[in-house]
């Protein structure tokens, strides 16, 4: 299934999806508007690249179906078609004071003046954290130019700073592990109140270091963190943005296997990704990045790497 597909084939697939009835016709729709995706992120990535402050790395990643479908199922009346975050693009800076600034300078391009990407909302979670205290500054862009495929099709852009990245880093290896997923909304409770504690501790608040310190004496969450590893396969250290990397990790052995598309193995690298999606004990993500020696910087997750949110969360505590 290739080009352009209508809202309602995007619709009725997800819809089977969130109620567990998605047959192969649905799934190969599904993966053709997310793939069409691609495209919508090398074009955001090439405007942001531009501006002022440098993020320290951009990453592209295409949402995994398991994400897809938790996500439809979490939100009444959630809509695949409608869905705006399938790509997403998520730059990180090395202070909260660059996220500021370049979060003005994407604003100066982007409001009152014509292009094919429009802003369509912004939510501030710097600002205003999340109940669990994940931070970050979201901008959502729609398609408005003329490539009938995309016509109308949303993405997003994350920006947040190395702190706020390694903070949610942690979150996501706690999610491959354990039976807590934070950023799902269960799990255990401890675990909970831990990670907004870090959350505050790392936005400058030390209120809380006592209480973060006798959570982790009594559950060792960050030896539980510093514990998890994975053995690699090695890439070629080569740069080149037009890659994509199929990351499969499996949870059990932590074993992540890492395979490079180049240009035009776009078809391959979707196919395969799509037959891995359904093994329950791997997890799978296509993404891209700026070169490939920030990889393991923009999804330390998937390397199972918790190590800076470990430090940060000791020598905060001491």
């Amino acid at each position: 299934m290739q080009g352009a597909l209508s809202s309602k084939t995007i619709r009725k697939a997800g819809n089977n999806l969130k109620l567990n009835q998605a047959k192969k016709d649905d799934l190969d729709a599904i993966s053709t508007f997310r793939s069409n995706h691609v495209q919508l992120m090398k074009m955001l990535v090439k405007t942001i690249s531009k501006k002022l402050p440098k993020p320290l790395f951009i990453a592209r990643r295409l949402k995994r179906l398991n994400s897809i479908q938790a996500k439809l199922q979490r939100f009444d009346g959630m809509c695949l078609d409608r869905m705006q975050d399938i790509g997403g693009v998520r730059a990180v800076f090395k202070n909260n004071n660059e996220v500021e600034q370049f979060v003005k300078s994407i604003q100066n391009v982007y409001y009152g003046k014509r292009s094919v990407l429009e802003i369509v909302k912004e939510n501030d979670y710097i600002g205003n954290p999340k109940d669990d205290g994940y931070r970050s500054y979201h901008i959502i862009f729609k398609y408005n130019g003329k490539i009938d495929e995309i016509s109308g099709y949303h993405i997003e852009l994350q920006l947040r700073d190395l702190l706020q990245h390694c903070w949610a880093t942690a979150v996501e290896v706690l999610a491959l592990r354990s039976s807590t997923n934070i950023k799902a909304g269960y799990g255990d409770e401890y675990f909970k109140r831990f990670f907004w504690l870090c959350a505050e501790l790392l936005a400058g608040n030390d209120d809380y270091k006592e209480e973060i310190k006798k959570l982790d004496k009594k559950y060792q969450i960050l030896t539980l963190l510093s514990s998890l590893n994975v053995v690699a396969d090695k890439l070629d250290n080569k740069d080149n943005a037009d890659d994509l990397y199929l990351m499969v990790l499996d949870t059990k052995d932590g074993i992540l296997k890492l395979s490079a598309f180049g240009k035009g193995q776009l078809e391959m690298a979707k196919n395969i990704y799509q037959s891995l999606e359904t093994n329950e004990s791997t997890q799978s993500i296509l993404v891209s990045v700026d070169s490939v020696k920030k990889l393991k910087r923009a999804y330390p997750n998937y390397f199972l790497d918790a190590k800076r949110f470990i430090k940060e969360v000791r020598e905060r505590t001491k």
